[in-house]
């Protein structure tokens, strides 16, 4: 998703005039605080996996859960911005593989197998993002 939107920046799609939707008065912190905070949210979801895109100037962190049946790829990116993005699963000899519901205008997707995170693009896997045993504190 973020990639999409870099991307259709990159190429104009959006007007010089047009307002991006932003906070600035709530710090990354406080916007943190306030996500992770709902506990009665947080109490009904199934932890399947947790990485660290540890690729320099990045250092994300994403999380893969399952609520209500349905999976969903949560990012917190190292500014403070936040995504959460529900994944189609399908179970492969590599691993599970997570598809964007939404789609994915690059044609990427992303595999969890042992060693991690795997990132996918038509060429293959050009990124494994390692377990994290991070603990997100509010």
């Amino acid at each position: 998703m973020a990639s999409m939107l870099n991307a259709a920046a990159i190429f104009g799609m959006f007007g010089a005039d047009q307002n991006v939707h932003r906070d600035s008065t709530v710090s990354a912190f406080e916007k943190r605080r306030r996500l992770i905070g709902r506990e009665a949210d947080m109490s009904v979801r199934e932890l399947v996996g947790r990485w660290v895109d540890e690729r320099p100037e990045l250092g994300d962190s994403l999380s893969l859960y399952k609520e209500s049946g349905r999976y969903f790829l949560e990012t917190w990116f190292s500014d403070g911005c936040h995504s959460r993005d529900e994944m189609t699963v399908t179970p492969q000899a590599e691993g599970l593989r997570l598809d964007d519901v939404g789609g994915n205008f690059f044609g990427e997707f992303f595999v969890v197998t042992e060693a991690g995170l795997e990132f996918h693009n038509f060429r293959g896997c050009f990124y494994r993002a390692p377990v994290s045993e991070e603990t997100l504190v509010a």
